[in-house]
Order: C-alpha cells, then sequence, then structure tokens
C-alpha cells in the first residue's frame, strides 16, 4: 500500500498536469481572439486600385455625306447708277380723280432715260412723302417703257377730322432682260381722293449685267 506522502505527491502531478492544460486552453483562446482582432481591420480595408486597361480600338468611320449643290455663279455687276432728286412741293388738286398722271409733267427730274447694254435689267426705286391737310388718298408706281410696272404704294388720311400729317412711300421695280440701247423710267401718280401733296421724292436706277 502507498503511504500518504505517496498519495499527496500523485495528488499535486495531477493538479499540475490539469493546470497546464486550462492554462494551454486560455493561451490558445486568447491568440485566436487576438489574431482575430489583428485580421478582421486588414480583411475589411480594400486594396489599392488596379492600373486601368488600355483603351479599345477605335470604331469604323461612317461614310461621307452627299455633297451640297452648288451656288449660283456671282456673275452680276453694276454697270450704273443714276439717282436724282427733288423737295418742291406740288399741289395735286389740278389733276382728275383716278387717272394716271406722269410726275415729270411738273418734275423732269422723275424721268430718267439711260442707254443700256444687251440683256441688261433694270432696277429703279422711288421714295417719297406726301402732306395731307384733309381726308385724302393718293397712290404712286414705277413704269418702264410703258410695259413694266412696279407694285403700287398708297398713302392715305382718314375723315376730316384727321390732324395734318406727312406720310412717307417707297416702290422698287426690277426688269427682266432688256436690248440694248434707250429705255425710259418714270414715275407715275394717281389722286384717289382729296388733295394730297407731294414733297420730298427720288429716283434711283440702276443698270445690272444678267448672268
Amino acid at each position: 500500500m502507498r503511504n500518504a506522502s505517496e498519495v499527496l505527491k500523485l495528488e499535486s502531478q495531477d493538479d499540475s498536469q490539469w493546470k497546464l492544460i486550462v492554462l494551454a486552453f486560455i493561451v490558445g483562446l486568447l491568440g485566436g481572439i487576438l489574431g482575430a482582432a489583428i485580421i478582421a481591420p486588414l480583411m475589411g480595408t480594400a486594396g489599392p486600385q488596379g492600373l486601368p486597361g488600355e483603351e479599345g480600338p477605335q470604331g469604323l468611320q461612317g461614310p461621307p455625306g452627299a455633297q451640297g449643290a452648288s451656288g449660283t455663279d456671282g456673275t452680276d455687276a453694276i454697270l450704273q447708277i443714276l439717282q436724282n432728286r427733288n423737295d418742291t412741293q406740288v399741289d395735286t388738286s389740278s389733276y382728275t380723280l383716278m387717272q394716271w398722271f406722269n410726275m415729270s409733267t411738273f418734275d423732269s427730274s422723275m424721268r430718267i432715260v439711260v442707254n443700256v447694254q444687251e440683256n441688261s435689267r433694270i432696277f429703279a426705286e422711288f421714295s417719297g412723302t406726301h402732306y395731307f391737310t384733309s381726308a385724302g388718298s393718293i397712290w404712286v408706281r414705277l413704269v418702264v417703257d410703258n410695259i413694266y410696272n412696279s407694285s403700287v404704294y398708297k398713302c392715305s388720311s382718314l375723315g376730316p377730322a384727321s390732324p395734318i400729317f406727312n406720310m412717307p412711300g417707297h416702290t422698287e421695280l426690277l426688269t427682266d432682260a432688256l436690248s440694248t440701247g434707250y429705255h425710259t423710267i418714270e414715275v407715275q401718280f394717281l389722286r384717289e381722293d382729296g388733295s394730297p401733296r407731294i414733297l420730298d421724292r427720288s429716283l434711283t436706277m440702276m443698270e445690272i449685267t444678267s448672268p
């Protein structure tokens, strides 16, 4: 039989072994927790961004668009310009109503006779001012060779109670190609109503070559 000292010695050895086992378990557990704490931040942090990839090849170029239409050949030219002006006042009350008259009957400057080349065209324009003291109306137009007529401008006042006032007017004309030689430009007026007066006025013409 073992004596009491041997029994105490064996028990002391068993306690030591158990303590070593427990200590090893605790150290292992602490090591695992510490390792997880160290590794976790590293696992949650994004790594550095990689270098961008190479650019892909350029796409094919589309077919060229259709060519635009050619512009008009700029061969027109102004060969001559003439202008007549007058600022005298003319009373139209003596002229028959609703009948066209040439302004050259009282103002020769409102008539231009011009010599042009073959196939030239004439561009003419007239500007004038008309004076009304009561109700009245006057029409004005351009005429070339008594063949080409411009559009008509019309200046009119209202009823008898209308105030005294001046009214401007303007009209233009471009002929077809003309034959060589002399051509006549006239300014015509028609007194529709009342006694309007013709004030300052100008007549301009240009000879233009045809392309």
